[in-house]
């Protein structure tokens, strides 16, 4: 999880909007990132999440017609070790806090699939919910969020307290699905997007009691907007749609709404990303053709590589940014200094999808055959 802040970010700190920056600092040379290997048996696999301590989850499956997930962890030397299913043969591991409790989801012996959390130690719990469902985030005090399907098979939003105590996330009125994208490290508050009656995407935040805050309700007449991530103090970042395309904005804790900077459609942005500090990446097209990584920080949106298409996905508390530079990871300092992070022997294209607080990143990279999950260690 990352580091605290000495103070919560302010109306007068959110991120608004400013003239366009680009950066001015050369690229370094490539470094070369560590193989994760597989499962004995296993031909692919791929991480989804890293802890403060190193401890890094995902899932290895062989080269077969029928997608078969195995969950697996890695330990911070890179050693993969199977995590446990409920009985069934397939399961994927997609999100672990810093005291090591992973969650996602496993089978059962007759195929049905549930939520889990696994603990420190790999034994497996299967969480309560009647229907078939998942779970995608855990926060750092152990409250763990999701989805599932209810009665009538549609898939709404769950959240499991640490004791394994279930509450159904509010839909919106006349609604029904509704999914989860990210949680505050404390458990209160947890951000997703849900349908309303009418069949459009808005962007919601629920508390520890389930209810339900439309984040989105002014945007009708442009229907469809996202919640991507939530940081610690509660703000969000996302999308409204503006005359049919993504506009970037972040919504306080409060809910009121701030338009990132960005030129108007059709100039699209979507951020991914927001760390505790309030700074957002994520992606946008300057025109059709030019598809750029950026960065929102208090003074304005910056494009972190202005010249080849590129994209950012993750940073940590120290600003540190990931992503991709024509299909290689990427990694741009505070400062902006870009870093091509390389490929595995035989590969070609890798890809950064996460960082540690230490700056240690995760991804994956092709091989001659297939791909495997990587990491970059820090330094």
């Amino acid at each position: 999880m990352l580091s605290c802040l000495k103070k919560p970010l302010t109306v007068g700190t959110l991120l608004v909007a400013a003239a366009v920056g680009l950066p001015g600092v050369a690229a370094a040379a490539a470094v070369a990132p560590v193989d994760l290997g597989t499962l004995p048996g296993d031909r692919f696999s791929s991480v989804a999440a890293i802890n403060a301590g190193g401890t890094m989850v995902g899932e290895s499956y062989p080269q077969d017609a029928r997608l078969r997930y195995h969950p697996v962890k890695w330990d911070r030397q890179g050693r993969i070790s199977a995590l446990p299913t409920l009985g069934g043969e397939l399961g994927s591991a997609v999100a672990v806090n810093d005291a090591g409790v992973a969650v996602g989801w496993a089978d059962d012996a007759n195929g049905d699939q549930h939520a889990v959390r696994w603990a420190p130690d790999g034994s497996v719990t299967a969480l309560p919910w009647a229907g078939s469902s998942d779970a995608v985030v855990i926060s750092r005090t152990g409250v763990v969020a999701g989805g599932g399907s209810d009665s009538q098979g549609t898939y709404v939003s769950v959240r499991w307290a640490p004791d394994g105590s279930v509450t159904r996330l509010a839909s919106l009125p006349g609604g029904g699905q509704a999914i989860v994208t990210g949680i505050t490290g404390d458990g209160a508050l947890i951000s997703g997007n849900a349908v309303d009656a009418a069949g459009n995407q808005h962007a919601v935040r629920w508390t520890a009691t389930g209810a339900i805050t439309d984040l989105s309700p002014g945007n009708q007449g442009n229907p469809g907007a996202t919640a991507v991530a939530i940081n610690d103090f509660g703000v969000i970042a996302g999308t409204v749609t503006e005359a049919g395309w993504p506009a970037p904005v972040a919504w306080t804790r409060d809910g009121r709404q701030v338009r990132l900077g960005w030129p108007a459609s059709p100039a699209s942005a979507t951020p991914r990303a927001i760390n505790r500090a309030g700074v957002v990446v994520g992606s946008g097209y300057v025109d059709f053709a030019q598809y750029r990584a950026l960065r929102w920080t208090a003074g304005g949106v910056t494009v972190l590589e202005s010249e080849r298409r590129s994209e950012a996905v993750a940073l940590n508390a120290s600003g540190t940014v990931v992503g991709n530079v024509e299909s290689v990871a990427a990694r741009w300092d505070a400062d902006g200094t870009e870093t091509n992070l390389g490929a595995l022997p035989g590969g070609e294209h890798s890809w950064a999808t996460g960082i540690a607080p230490d700056g240690t990143i995760i991804g994956y990279s092709d091989l001659d055959y297939g791909w495997h999950a990587v990491y970059w260690p820090a330094g």
